[in-house]
């Protein structure tokens, strides 16, 4: 990449990962406050950052990612309750295994989640026929929301999935473990619902970029 791009590439830690995202977050959602956790569903991990008031309190990376769970999936796609048990049952081993009572049991007020698989429930939720930067920012996704979306889309083929508006070419063989991995991090932290932010990492890179340094 350094090579065809011409410029220097840099290899962020996990931490700073988290620092950027709660930066991308906090500016589309300015109105945050007390203690809250930022869920970031990525394709081969899955960040939890527990925030406040000060900034950044504590953060998780966990070995939770779309892609290896979808890949575990072969056939067209349709999940039959007893794979799907077995999906919920393997996150939620997982979450208890790496998600420490630190930030689980922190007394958060509010579930904040970026990236794609819970931005694509709020397009689904919201019936939007393309998707809505602008309506998805700041939807409320309710537990029983989730759960109804996990049913419809669990019974779908990928070809089936792969037709609904507002989803994101290549994720239909994804967006099954994602709302599974959404759904079971609900429990873990004790919340009935989460707050959606279209904007995360990407948006946290630029606001460092374009932020001015002090003099």
């Amino acid at each position: 990449l350094a090579r065809a791009a011409g410029r220097a590439v840099e290899v962020i830690s996990g931490d700073e990962e988290a620092r950027l995202t709660l930066l991308g977050v906090r500016s589309g959602l300015p109105g945050l406050a007390g203690r809250y956790l930022v869920l970031d569903i990525g394709g081969g991990s899955t960040e939890l950052t527990l925030a406040g008031d000060t900034g950044l309190e504590r953060s998780v990376s966990l070995r939770l990612g779309v892609v290896a769970y979808g890949e575990d999936h072969p056939g067209d796609g349709r999940y039959e309750a007893r794979r799907l048990d077995a999906l919920h049952a393997a996150v939620r081993r997982r979450l208890a295994r790496e998600v420490p009572d630190a930030i689980a049991a922190a007394g958060a007020r509010q579930l904040i989640g970026t990236a794609g698989t819970v931005t694509t429930l709020a397009a689904l939720d919201l019936g939007l026929t393309a998707y809505d930067p602008a309506r998805v920012q700041g939807h409320r996704l309710t537990r029983a929301a989730v759960e109804r979306l996990l049913a419809r889309l669990a019974a779908l083929t990928n070809a089936a999935r792969a037709e609904l508006p507002a989803l994101e070419a290549g994720r239909a063989d994804l967006i099954v473990p994602g709302t599974v991995i959404c759904l079971e991090v609900m429990r873990r932290v004790a919340l009935e619902g989460l707050t959606v932010s279209d904007r995360g990492l990407r948006e946290g890179i630029l606001c460092e970029i374009l932020t001015p340094s002090p003099p």
